[in-house]
């Protein structure tokens, strides 16, 4: 990278307002190559021969160690010779070639590990999984989870594919952990995917279609159904099974994952009360645009509330004054703080809304979709969905918001970015994840769906938080407290927010500005700590394009 006068000026305006380390750490961000080998990061997991040795001698001596029923579709000699490689001992071979069930009947297994006829699983893969069942205090993965830890009902695995010449590998597939939204499209447990024999025998026997294929496509309904079903879910962040490249051609590349067609709520009779919240000061023109796309909506029971934030120009009240008459939908409501606090303007909205659902909408957003507020709905009306946060795109077609991932930013150290931003509009992304519905740990509130009742149960938008992570503190919030927040991509909206809105580089934003980062250090140091369970620690923490880590 070359270096010119410009670089050295912003980097010693970076250095004056962000502090020496701070200095450093951006520093060697920039530095790290763009792209990262998938072959040295998988050197770095690989194991040894005397690794593999160690392993050997200390699980046979576990008490209450596991036993393995390995359910596999294919060649028995084959799966015999794989699996004599493992270094856990304690499985036996089940072959399912008249069926799952009639296997399934018969292992004597205490947890089931089902293997497509193409799967080939790394030397260390069962005693990785034994590990986490013998010492289920001690595990760790992808990310931070605030229930208490359980004996799994589930554990499975990352991935990637044999080379033609299998004698490498390549396309990992680093997956998040438990996601039920992602899991309804993509079933991307399935490889490497161990269930407790209790469950699956419980989910075979109850399910209506329960004949299942040991092979890979007719394995995924049952997949879902055993996750339904689980009161622990845990996941391994490591390959542990390598896919034959055949696959490759008898399925679609890992970043075009297949689709399953969901049927959603039908709101064509009783439709609940949605109220949009929308801030504003002083602008008229972004707010029409915003306004008109509104009024495109196929769902018609909304209402809408601009919260008028110290606006100047007599020219505003003009025009509130018109769309009141106007529209019976809309009503202004003056907040009467000074300055600007997101949190506290929209806390003082969802005062003055009637509506059993809250939107929280940017007056720069251009509403794409019709039936956006459907779409919302169909998530947010579960039981166990706190939010819904939509797609949105700069003018030119790019990403600007595909969900938020904890622990990515440069000078905001740790604290979290939103994904795929620049990626063109069309683009699966990795993994398709930035073209299916998923669960995230925060949504972005420049347009937002949240239940009210969760929002009141959590506090509302935290008002220390005036401009900076104020929707991810309160997506954090309804996490903790139990709640899911899903991203749906069929969402879409242009964010006419600037691509470059410059340092915040006064004396004054960049106080306010590391106060909100302090605060969201302290606040959320358990998920900065041991990372956003909805990414991959194997992911870089550096960019939002899903690429991967420097090992």
């Amino acid at each position: 990278m070359k270096i010119n006068r410009y670089q050295i000026q912003k980097a010693v305006r970076y250095l004056k307002h962000y502090g020496l380390k701070e200095f450093f750490i951006r520093l060697a961000e920039k530095s790290e190559p763009e792209h990262i080998s998938y072959e040295s990061v998988y050197k770095k997991q690989m194991v040894g021969a005397a690794e593999l040795r160690r392993q050997r001698r200390e699980s046979d001596r576990w008490l209450g160690r596991p036993m393995f029923s390995c359910i596999a579709a294919g060649n028995q000699d084959i799966w015999q010779e794989r699996l004599k490689r493992q270094s856990y001992r304690n499985w036996e071979l089940c072959m399912a070639d008249e069926g799952f069930q009639r296997a399934a009947a018969s292992a004597a297994g205490s947890y089931f590990v089902l293997l497509a006829s193409d799967d080939v699983p790394a030397p260390d893969a069962l005693y990785r999984l034994a590990e986490t069942i013998v010492f289920p205090e001690q595990i760790v993965q992808s990310g931070v989870h605030w229930e208490s830890g359980m004996t799994p009902d589930i554990i499975y695995t990352d991935e990637d594919m044999l080379t033609e010449e299998g004698e490498g590998y390549e396309y990992p597939l680093f997956k998040p952990d438990y996601s039920p939204d992602l899991l309804e499209q993509y079933c991307y447990m399935r490889h490497l995917f161990c269930v407790s024999r209790e469950l699956a025998l419980e989910t075979a026997e109850q399910e209506k279609s329960p004949v299942y294929s040991a092979d890979d496509r007719d394995m995924d309904c049952f997949v879902r159904a055993c996750a339904a079903r689980a009161g622990s879910i845990v996941h391994i962040p490591r390959v542990l099974c390598h896919r034959a490249h055949r696959a490759l051609k008898e399925q679609m590349p890992p970043d075009r994952p297949v689709l399953v067609n969901t049927c959603g709520t039908d709101f064509s009779e009783e439709q609940p009360l949605v109220s949009i919240l929308i801030p504003n000061k002083d602008e008229r023109s972004a707010l029409e645009k915003c306004l008109a796309s509104i009024a495109r909506s196929t769902y018609r029971n909304y209402e809408i509330i601009i919260i008028e934030n110290n606006s100047e120009s007599q020219e505003i009240f003009d025009y509130y004054g018109r769309i009141q008459e106007e529209n019976p939908r809309i009503r202004v409501c003056r907040w009467g703080g000074r300055g600007f606090n997101y949190s506290a303007i929209n806390n003082f909205g969802e005062v003055q809304a009637n509506g059993e659902y809250l939107v929280f909408l940017n007056n720069d957003i251009e509403l794409l979709t019709p039936d956006w507020m459907e779409q919302m709905l169909n998530s947010c009306i579960r039981s166990g969905v706190a939010a819904v946060g939509g797609k949105l795109y700069y003018p030119d077609d790019t990403v600007q918001h595909a969900g938020i991932v904890v622990g990515i930013g440069g000078h905001a150290r740790g604290v979290a970015a939103n994904m795929c931003v620049g990626l063109a509009r069309n683009d699966p992304g990795y993994m398709g994840r930035a073209v299916l519905k998923q669960n995230m740990s925060a949504v972005t509130a420049a347009c937002m769906m949240m239940k009210r009742s969760v929002f009141r149960e959590i506090g509302g938008f935290t008002e220390k938080l005036a401009v900076a992570f104020n929707d991810v503190d309160l997506c954090l919030k309804a996490r903790k407290a139990g709640y899911l927040i899903v991203f749906d991509p069929k969402v879409e909206a242009y964010h006419y927010e600037s691509k470059s809105r410059g340092m915040e580089d006064t004396e004054e934003k960049v106080y306010r500005f590391q106060q909100e980062i302090e605060y969201m250090r302290e606040q959320w140091n358990d998920i900065l700590r041991y990372g956003d369970p909805y990414y991959n620690p194997n992911l870089t923490l550096h960019r939002t394009d899903y690429s991967l880590r420097n090992p």
